[in-house]
């Protein structure tokens, strides 16, 4: 197998590992929500730029049947990537993280099936083998064991929850996100799969977004109209009742927006008042980082599906978890576990006999 088509998944590999460092120190700025959309519509943006300079270079030359594959696969591919976001932050945060963790990393396994029995890219025996031990190095370097002995030894209960069904999820959009684009440049060429998985992921994000506000507000107004009929039957229920409404209750929005907060502030407070806006801009910063870093990430993706089947690629780019934990160790001094060490040399191994063979 070509030694480039493998060096350049581990660039997207690196790429996509410092894309989920920087996103994570957005994030304990900023909610999960805005630095996505922000990262996502700077990456947007950003390949409208690289399209723009290299048609001016060297045009171009895009048929309508390519644009119009392009289109159809973009709608698949931006629905299982803004999917798979929600899908990723949502079992991260639910947990447990020593199961969801290593489930997401088996997402290629679910694009190598795909693009064998879809784009009939089959492996030989051997490159079949050392791919999938690739992942599972991956997968054994991104486990907790003590954390997941804890958990098999426990009731049985505990592994099938919410957080693990939300890990599912999102192992199989990204699997199949990670397809769509390989399938998309085998009938187009490079630059159009990032850029309409781009365009469909903020359309889709946008949608899912609206669609939960929505249902919060819902939520709301129905909590509140329930609470309004429940605070005048306990007003007049006598005194001793009366005691337990809270205090909050009986004060209306009106009379909220009208407390001088701000004028009651002594200069500490104002000062304190500042810090949150710093902390935002600087997080706003990290993802418009993460959105360049990405877009970077997303073209050298579909260029290597040109090289090497999209499986393989996948399957090599899947090791952005081992550049955040070498990260971690560089700059954090964190210690790695035995089966992370087992986990690293693993992936190390089949990387090497791949590119032999």
């Amino acid at each position: 197998m070509g030694f480039l088509g493998i060096e350049m998944g581990l660039i997207v590999a690196c790429l996509w590992g410092f894309a989920d460092i920087f996103a994570t120190l957005a994030a304990h700025r900023l909610s999960t929500f805005r630095t996505t959309m922000i990262s996502q519509l700077t990456s947007f943006l950003g390949l409208l730029l690289i399209g723009a300079a290299t048609f001016w270079f060297s045009p171009l030359f895009l048929t309508l049947p390519e644009l119009l594959h392009s289109m159809f696969l973009g709608v698949f591919t931006g629905f299982c990537a803004s999917l798979a976001y929600l899908a990723l932050y949502r079992c991260l945060k639910l947990g447990p993280v020593a199961i969801t963790g290593p489930l997401t990393a088996t997402s290629p396994v679910v694009t190598l099936l795909l693009s064998a029995f879809i784009l009939r890219q089959n492996l030989t025996l051997m490159q079949l083998v050392l791919v999938l031990i690739s992942i599972c190095g991956v997968v054994l370097a991104s486990t907790n064991l003590p954390e997941l002995r804890s958990l098999l030894s426990g009731s049985k209960g505990s592994l099938w929850t919410q957080g693990v069904r939300w890990a599912i999820v999102a192992t199989l959009a990204f699997g199949s996100l990670d397809f769509g684009i390989g399938a998309s440049v085998t009938v187009s060429d490079w630059f159009l799969p990032g850029l309409c998985t781009r365009f469909f992921t903020l359309f889709f994000l946008l949608l899912f977004g609206s669609m939960l506000y929505l249902l919060r507000k819902f939520y709301m107004r129905k909590h509140f109209i329930s609470t309004q009929q429940t605070v005048p039957l306990q007003l007049a229920a006598g005194p001793s009742m009366q005691q337990t409404v809270p205090l909050l209750s009986a004060i209306t929005p009106s009379m909220q927006r009208t407390v001088p907060l701000l004028s009651v502030a002594g200069p500490k407070a104002k000062r304190s008042l500042k810090r949150p806006s710093s902390k935002s801009g600087l997080g706003i910063g990290f993802a418009l980082l993460v959105g360049i870093i990405e877009s970077a990430a997303i073209l050298v993706f579909s260029l290597d599906t040109q090289l090497v089947t999209t499986g393989v690629t996948a399957a090599i780019a899947s090791s952005y978890g081992l550049f955040v934990l070498l990260f971690g160790v560089l700059f954090y001094r964190e210690r790695l576990a035995l089966n992370q060490f087992l986990g690293i040399a693993l992936f190390m191994f089949s990387i090497v006999l791949l590119t032999l063979s």
